[in-house]
């Protein structure tokens, strides 16, 4: 691999790049996502053995050359082997005779580096690229100027089921009719249990329900920030926990602590949106948005959420919670497989308290007692291929892919081998591995699935809800806050995506980048009061202008 060269370009391009940009601030904001169509229904969890489908067995095919495929994707375990490391990284590059290079973004650079990398023609060979509205403009020029491969023509009748994911991904079609062509495979979250249109996140906010039960706090499936925030401040009062000053009642990145407070009460917090008197508006300069930064101010004024958030790295936050024990609020993944790692195989073990009992998981709804959520479309991550990458090993990988979307292939991926970590007893799937045992990441039997590191393109969130290694507490959990998210949903407040904002491209929408989350947190960490806050936010809407109406221009343009 060209590691020398790549970091030189790196560098060279990230001055470029930033002289270029000085005046904005050119930086995305992480993944949220949206969903397929079941009617607005939610439905329940379904879970069959798989049935042997003749059409989409993969023909055989001669892997006698071993190939070294380069793979970037976010925060894999540093130094570990995905080609040996354990029996599931073997399994695959024994039947696919590959060796993994594995090219490692982190959860901060994962938007920039891979977007130097690509504009300097100097991208891995496979790649994970975080789609998103905000990153829609970078795809479109990356798929204009032929800087990713465009997949062959007759591709989906080659891989016919990775086709079939592609084809529920909503997504998938809409790039494939934009740019005439197919240059982005998303990844699927879920297949068979879709659990709503427009379909709702995986985060939920946590809280020791052992404090709140001494406390005298409500135990709810919802909670307003407004409520959280009396939460923390019993918590800091009586302090359950006999933990002095060392304490905090709420931990968050910048980012999280901007979608617990302000997303979920400003539902187009960083993006655009058709207002209802027919103009397309900035969901920055919402008012919604001010009453999410009052408490998160609120929060940070009453040294409620930690006084240094606006420093944390990812899983920080996580870890005080889970692995301290000092914390008594995190916002964190919900999905089953999540919960369960987090709470089971680090909570659980670190703190030798059981988890069940001593954690409430809940969704955060706006103050006026709506969910509020952007749909997040139904998929997270697309897998794109340089344009340099050779037909051997393109093909190579994408008969993994495709293997990994069959009954067998995605058995593997979400259940281990058949036998050995699970065992089927009629239409029951048992589970095999020892109590407590997560399959995946560093606390797992098999770390290389962590981090959706090979050859997935439909992801776990369908089936954890299933799965027989995901405790029954979690994945219950799990499911019926899905179910509680669309619920609470109104049209207004947790609407489908619209597509004219999410593909929008131009030089004035690629110039108007934000970190949300950082922007945020630096209104909130440098305000002196609450109307500080507020005449800051003002004025920081206001220096934006330049910026912002040129795109609030063309959207309206095309109504």
């Amino acid at each position: 691999m060209k590691n020398a060269k790549r970091w030189l370009s790196f560098i060279l391009s990230a001055v470029m790049f930033l002289s270029f940009v000085a005046c904005t601030s050119a930086v995305n904001s992480p993944a949220t996502s949206p969903a397929q169509s079941t009617g607005g229904v939610s439905q329940q969890p379904t879970s069959e053995q798989p049935s042997t489908d003749p059409t989409t067995e993969q023909p055989t095919k001669d892997y006698s050359k071993k190939l070294t495929l380069e793979y970037a994707n976010v925060a894999p375990l540093e130094g570990y082997d995905y080609t040996a490391g354990d029996a599931y990284a073997k399994y695959w590059s024994d039947k696919f005779n590959w060796e993994l290079d594995i090219v490692s973004f982190t959860w901060e650079n994962w938007n920039d580096q891979l977007r130097i990398w690509v504009n300097s023609q100097d991208m891995p060979e496979i790649s994970v690229f975080q789609y998103n509205t905000t990153t829609a403009p970078d795809a479109a020029s990356w798929a204009e100027q032929g800087l990713v491969k465009r997949l062959p023509d007759d591709w989906k009748q080659r891989w016919p089921n990775a086709a079939k994911v592609f084809d529920k991904t909503s997504l998938g079609p809409m790039t494939e009719e934009l740019f005439g062509g197919t240059y982005f495979l998303p990844r699927a979250r879920f297949d068979n249990n879709l659990p709503g249109d427009p379909l709702p996140n995986h985060h939920l906010v946590y809280i020791r329900k052992d404090w709140a039960e001494a406390v005298g706090f409500p135990i709810k499936d919802g909670y307003k920030a407004s409520e959280i925030l009396e939460y923390a401040r019993l918590v800091k009062e009586k302090d359950p926990g006999g933990l002095g000053s060392n304490l905090v009642p709420i931990a968050a990145t910048p980012d999280l602590a901007g979608r617990l407070f302000v997303n979920h009460n400003s539902t187009f917090w960083n993006t655009y949106y058709l207002d209802k008197d027919g103009s397309y508006k900035w969901g920055a300069a919402s008012e919604d948005t001010l009453l999410g930064l009052k408490l998160m101010y609120q929060a940070y004024e009453e040294k409620l959420l930690h006084p240094e958030f606006y420093t944390f790295k990812q899983d920080q936050d996580r870890d005080m919670f889970c692995i301290a024990g000092n914390c008594a609020v995190i916002y964190l993944d919900g999905t089953a497989t999540g919960m369960q790692m987090n709470m089971e195989a680090r909570f659980g073990k670190s703190l030798g308290l059981d988890p069940k009992t001593h954690v409430h998981a809940a969704t955060v709804l706006g103050e006026d007692g709506n969910f509020h959520l952007q749909d997040l479309i139904n998929y997270w991550g697309t897998i794109i291929f340089s344009p340099n990458i050779s037909d051997e090993k393109f093909e190579r990988f994408m008969d993994a892919l495709d293997y990994g979307c069959s009954d067998e292939g995605y058995m593997i991926q979400v259940a281990g081998f058949e036998g050995e970590d699970y065992k089927w007893e009629g239409d029951k799937m048992i589970n095999l591995l020892p109590e407590g045992m997560p399959l995946e990441s560093s606390e797992g039997k098999y770390p290389s699935i962590g981090g959706y590191m090979i050859a997935n393109l439909k992801l776990w969130d369908d089936f954890m809800v299933n799965s027989p290694v995901v405790n029954p507490h979690w994945a219950t959990r799990s499911w019926d806050m899905y179910k509680y998210k669309v619920k609470m949903g109104t049209p207004d407040t947790f609407p489908k995506v619209n597509w004219t904002v999410f593909n929008h491209d131009s030089p004035s929408r690629r110039q108007a980048s934000y970190n949300y989350g950082n922007e945020y947190a630096n209104l909130v960490s440098n305000a002196k009061s609450a109307a500080d806050l507020e005449s800051n936010w003002r004025a920081w809407v206001a220096s934006q202008n330049s910026l912002i109406q040129p795109v609030l221009d063309e959207l309206n343009a095309k109504r």
